[in-house]
């Protein structure tokens, strides 16, 4: 089972009256969604923010489920998110600016993603792509891509190794107790190697909404 998390951000938490918005993040959350978008399309186009253009990202993604729909062209008709739209900007992240979250939301659209065509290649290399930056969703995903040969060829050792990696953060935290099963099934040096492979200096890089409160209104 992998970690599909971009069309669960926004549901829980937002829109509960806020006071005194000081971020992106409390205005979405105080209902201010127009006022919020206009910021942060400003930003993304005169500024160029990256973090800017990723909440952009996610909000076209998750429009349908936070009631978005009446507000430009975030939905596709009246209940539809404009998942294409989500796809360009997350694109145009990855390509320009090398951006491990939008590397992950990309592997979401081909990782049986209802909308787009399923592609497990394709979503193997764009959360190996985030998983290596740091991202432990990506590398639980790649973990199970490699556990079950799922658009990569199946390799125990390196699934132990991404399993063993995401262990580090936060986001998995329960050491090699919760992959015993796959140890069995491989040699003490191959799991020495994966060992050996688990960078704990990796910072975690987070993909959630709450990156909006880096973004504080002026």
């Amino acid at each position: 089972m992998k970690f599909f998390s971009l069309s669960l951000l926004l549901i829980y938490g937002f829109f509960t009256p806020q006071v005194n918005a000081q971020s992106i993040y409390d205005m979405l959350n105080s209902g201010e969604r127009k006022e919020a978008i206009k910021i942060l399309r400003n930003l993304s186009d005169t500024e160029n923010n990256i973090d800017a253009k990723y909440i952009l990202g996610i909000l076209y993604n998750d429009a349908s489920s936070i009631n978005l729909c009446h507000i430009d062209d975030f939905c596709i008709n009246k209940n539809l998110s404009n998942y294409q739209k989500a796809r360009e900007i997350f694109f145009k992240l990855y390509k320009e600016h090398n951006d491990p979250r939008a590397a992950y939301a990309l592997g979401e659209f081909y990782d049986d993603h209802w909308f787009f065509s399923k592609d497990y290649k394709s979503a193997y290399n764009y959360y190996l792509f985030s998983a290596k930056l740091g991202i432990p969703e990506a590398q639980y995903n790649v973990a199970n891509m490699y556990e079950l040969g799922d658009g990569v060829k199946k390799d125990l050792v390196q699934s132990v190794r991404w399993y063993l990696q995401c262990n580090v953060s936060s986001l998995c935290g329960a050491g090699k107790e919760g992959i015993d099963d796959l140890i069995a099934q491989i040699s003490e040096e191959d799991l020495n190697y994966a060992k050996s492979l688990v960078d704990y200096n990796l910072n975690e890089v987070d993909i959630r909404i709450t990156v909006a409160r880096q973004i504080v209104i002026k």
